[in-house]
């Protein structure tokens, strides 16, 4: 019996390393391919409503799934695409446009110790900071011109260079998305399968985290939406060029991580400021901080919270840890893995007050 035993746990033991090497193989070889996949996984769950409406109209699952996929391509992830060079251009131009100014205009127009409100700042915080180091012409010039404009032309310079990375990822999107669109289903139904629950309870769970991926989508989508029309509405009442389209730049810029609207308003406040309209800078900058900046973080974790039945201190940090962890996909999956980790959590919970449940009731008879 002992030698019995002894041959199973063996063998047991065997088929536990056997799998956890298959495991640990699959993940490495999978890996390089996260990002690709998991943003096919995240579009096709955003749009598969539209999917289905298409697969009740075409008949043929390939010929659905290459229509679908077209459709996403040339609604979404193509515009984006044009829309990030056109940035990447008008970003580096308006610093070029910058850097003209001020050659323009001169040495006097820069000199920002000769403006009555430096002045006035300078004699109020005389006491109680040392300024006789501090050089604001070069600094102003630093900000606004050779600093800021290198920036962006490294950053152009990158983009270029990984231009043949940046076409592999979009065609290993496009062909998850393909095949997701076509074979998604069974795919569902497998997962559902392989999770060590009862059929219904895995099924909520993998309906929960489709809504869960939707609602971050659309939810963070119309926050972006708002940030860029609060924003464009504000450079037009303050009499900036062009304010749709900077509105559009602001929408997007707020979807990247480390970005935000911050990029555009706070360098157009700057240049009101130094043309003299020292009022319109400093309303367009508190507006952008304390109102543009701080939707994303007020107003998302509140909007999504009812979607995602999660709370919204959680959902905020989840996004935050989200965005450390996975980058830009963490928007998506920060929510994801939280939502997952309370599901886990109740089954625990519920496991715990079942033989609570049974001895209260026994106690009862």
């Amino acid at each position: 019996m002992a030698d019995l035993i002894k041959r199973e746990t063996v063998f047991a033991a065997a088929v536990l390393a056997l799998v956890a090497g298959v495991f640990w193989l699959f993940f490495r070889i999978m890996a390089p391919f996260f990002a690709p996949i998991a943003w096919g996984v995240i579009l096709v769950i955003t749009v598969q409503p539209l999917n289905g409406w298409m697969r009740s109209r075409v008949k043929s699952a390939g010929l659905s799934a290459f229509l679908m996929t077209l459709l996403v391509a040339l609604v979404i992830i193509v515009p984006l695409v044009f829309l990030s060079f056109a940035l990447v251009g008008e970003v580096s131009g308006l610093y070029a446009r910058v850097e003209g100014i001020v050659a323009a205009q001169g040495s006097d127009w820069m000199d920002l110790n000769s403006k009555p409100w430096v002045q006035a700042l300078t004699r109020h915080l005389q006491g109680l900071v040392d300024l006789s180091k501090l050089d604001l012409n070069k600094a102003a010039l630093d900000a606004l011109g050779r600093k800021v404009s290198t920036a962006v032309v490294s950053q152009t310079t990158s983009l270029l260079a990984n231009i043949g990375r940046t076409i592999l990822q979009f065609l290993l999107v496009l062909m998850t998305m393909y095949y997701l669109f076509k074979d998604g289903g069974a795919l569902t139904g497998v997962l559902s399968e392989s999770i060590p629950l009862p059929r219904a309870r895995s099924g909520k769970i993998l309906e929960h985290i489709t809504d869960v991926v939707r609602a971050t989508i659309y939810g963070g989508l119309a926050v972006s939406a708002l940030q860029g029309l609060l924003g464009g509405i504000m450079f037009g009442i303050m009499g900036i060029p062009s304010p749709v389209f900077w509105g559009v730049v602001m929408t997007v810029l707020t979807l990247v991580p480390l970005l935000g609207a911050f990029v555009v308003y706070l360098p157009a406040a700057a240049i009101l400021i130094l043309q003299g309209s020292v009022i319109k800078g400093i309303i367009l900058a508190a507006w952008g901080l304390g109102v543009v900046s701080q939707i994303d973080n007020l107003l998302k974790p509140l909007l999504l919270s009812g979607h995602t039945r999660l709370h919204p201190m959680l959902l905020f940090f989840s996004i935050m840890g989200g965005l450390q962890v996975f980058g830009f996909l963490g928007m998506v999956l920060g929510p994801v893995v939280a939502s997952v980790f309370v599901a886990v959590f109740d089954l625990y919970r519920d496991a715990i007050r079942q033989p609570e449940e049974v001895t209260a009731a026994e106690d009862g008879k």
